[in-house]
């Protein structure tokens, strides 16, 4: 029986059954590794596409993120310089701030772009992606202990505030009071006197206090020490003395917290500060 004969154009290329298989199995290998390679390149490509898009979207974006950096820092600073002042004056922080661009791109392929296109920066990026997580809540955080501050605050201003009652209600109760001691009077009236006409503590025609520090270290301490004597024979002058050390623990109470809250954004301006000069960095 003939056996069957293949061939390629002319018989001159003509292929028994054993070599077509083995033709065909080698164009099989070769068409699968050409497809790998075909699919692998268009990876790659898309790969690099992606690592380029995601840097752009960095790049584009790291501007607005440093200007808001910069107007966070001016408000913080005008914030710590007003708690200086004993003034509370809520600072707006921008709304970018708290706009974590990173959540909106594969930190994947930007790092990947990093690494192929910007090694002498991947330091820098990295120390970015660090920063992201304090810049990013910074906001709420901030908020969340401002609103702490302002109350542990505001409760020993309730107390520090009874300094009016040195000057009004127990005063008018002292001078009214015919069994009082003459002397302690006199005292007390003085001390009222000196208080109302201290143009560096109180504004008499506005009726506004200027400095709680100068009224503590010229005014409250003083008037502790000049109604001891008086205690014995007076229980007036022994209430005066209890009220007064209050108000001097509260004012220290107070600058102790204005302390801790300005040291506390102190540094955090410092690092904000730090952040910016990163983020300039990578713009470069």
């Amino acid at each position: 029986m003939k056996n069957n004969e293949y061939y390629i154009l002319t018989k001159n290329l003509s292929l028994d059954s054993n070599q077509w298989s083995i033709l065909i199995g080698f164009l099989g290998v070769f068409l699968t590794i050409l497809g790998f390679i075909i699919a692998y390149y268009i990876y790659l490509k898309q790969r690099n596409d992606n690592a380029r898009d995601a840097y752009k979207f960095l790049e584009s974006s790291l501007p607005e993120l440093k200007k808001a950096i910069s107007i966070t820092i001016i408000n913080l600073d005008e914030f710590v310089t007003n708690l200086k002042s004993d003034k509370f004056i809520n600072p707006i922080l921008p709304v970018s701030l708290n706009d974590n661009l990173l959540s909106k791109v594969n930190l994947v392929d930007l790092k990947r772009y990093f690494i192929k296109e910007k090694k002498d920066d991947i330091i820098r990026f990295e120390k970015f992606l660090t920063d992201s997580n304090f810049f990013g809540t910074y906001q709420n955080y901030f908020i969340n202990e401002l609103s702490f501050f302002r109350e542990k605050y505001l409760q020993k201003e309730s107390v520090y505030s009874d300094w009016q009652l040195l000057r009004s209600n127990s005063f008018f109760s002292i001078i009214t009071d015919i069994n009082e001691n003459e002397n302690y009077k006199e005292f007390y009236k003085n001390w009222v006197l000196e208080l109302n006409n201290d143009e560096n503590v109180f504004d008499s025609e506005n009726n506004m206090l200027k400095s709680r520090k100068l009224l503590i270290e010229n005014h409250i301490k003083p008037l502790i020490i000049g109604v001891f004597p008086f205690i014995e024979f007076s229980e007036k002058a022994n209430n005066i003395n209890l009220l007064s050390n209050r108000i001097v623990a509260a004012f220290n109470d107070m600058e102790s917290i204005k302390k801790s809250v300005i040291k506390v954004l102190e540094n955090d301006i410092e690092k904000f500060k730090d952040i910016e000069k990163n983020i300039d960095s990578l713009l470069r």
